[in-house]
C-alpha cells in the first residue's frame, strides 16, 4: 500500500493555530509516558527525536524518563512557545523549528544517530514513505519509530483526526518486530511500536 499524507497543512496554517488564544490542547497523562518506557523499551540517556512536536508537551514526557530528546515542528510559533514552556530540562531537551516535506534534513540527523523517533499525532500530516525512509536511516539497527494516532473509522469525536485503519496496520511493513496497544477502551488513539528497521 502507498500511503500518502492524510491532511496536509502548510506552517501558516500551524503558526496560526498555535498563535490563537482559544486552542486548546488536551495534557498528557504520566500513564501515557510510563507505556511509552516499557512497551518501547527506552533507556535513560537514548538519544529521541519527537516529530510535529508542537507545543512540546510529549517531548517533555520522554525528557522526564531521561531521554536526550529533540522536538521538531514547521511551525515557527509553536517551538518559539515550546521553548518557553519547557526550560527546566536544560540541555536534555531542545526544540528546533524544521519542516519534514520541505527542509533539507537536519545536520544532526545522521545514519544511526537515534534511538527513537516519535510522531504522536502528527504522522498523518507528514509526507509518510519520505519520513519513514529517512527515519529508517536515522534509527540504530535496534531503534523504534513510535507512532501515536487517532484511527478514523472508530473516531467519534468529529473534531479529530486520523488515520484508517489500513494505513495504521500498514506501517508495520519491514520492520523486524512491531507491537500495537491502544490508549482508550474504544480503541480511538492506537499506539504502533516499530522496532529494527530493515534496508
Amino acid at each position: 500500500m502507498t500511503l500518502a499524507p492524510l491532511q496536509h497543512r502548510s506552517a501558516a496554517f500551524w503558526d496560526n493555530v498555535y498563535t490563537r488564544p482559544d486552542t486548546i490542547f488536551e495534557p498528557i497523562p504520566p500513564s501515557e509516558r510510563r507505556l511509552l518506557q516499557d512497551r518501547a523499551g527506552v533507556a535513560l540517556g537514548q538519544h529521541a527525536m519527537d516529530i510535529g512536536t508542537g507545543l512540546g508537551e510529549w517531548a517533555c514526557q520522554m525528557a522526564k524518563i531521561g531521554l536526550q530528546v529533540t522536538g521538531y515542528d514547521c511551525s515557527r510559533v509553536a517551538i518559539e512557545r515550546a521553548r518557553e514552556l519547557h526550560s527546566e530540562h536544560g540541555g536534555a531537551l531542545r526544540f528546533e523549528a524544521h519542516d519534514f516535506d520541505a527542509d533539507a534534513i537536519p545536520s544532526p540527523l545522521q545514519t544511526g544517530s537515534l534511538d527513537l523517533v516519535s510522531c504522536r499525532h502528527s504522522l498523518q500530516f507528514l509526507e509518510i514513505p519520505r519520513l519513514i525512509a529517512d527515519v529508517r536511516r536515522w534509527l540504530r539497527p535496534d531503534g523504534v519509530l513510535h507512532v501515536t494516532t487517532a484511527v478514523t473509522e472508530k473516531l467519534r469525536d468529529g473534531r479529530k483526526i486520523g488515520m484508517p485503519e489500513e494505513h495504521v496496520q500498514a506501517l508495520a511493513q519491514d520492520w523486524r518486530e512491531h507491537d500495537r496497544y491502544d490508549l482508550d477502551a474504544h480503541g480511538e488513539i492506537t499506539v504502533v511500536i516499530l522496532r529494527g528497521p530493515y534496508g
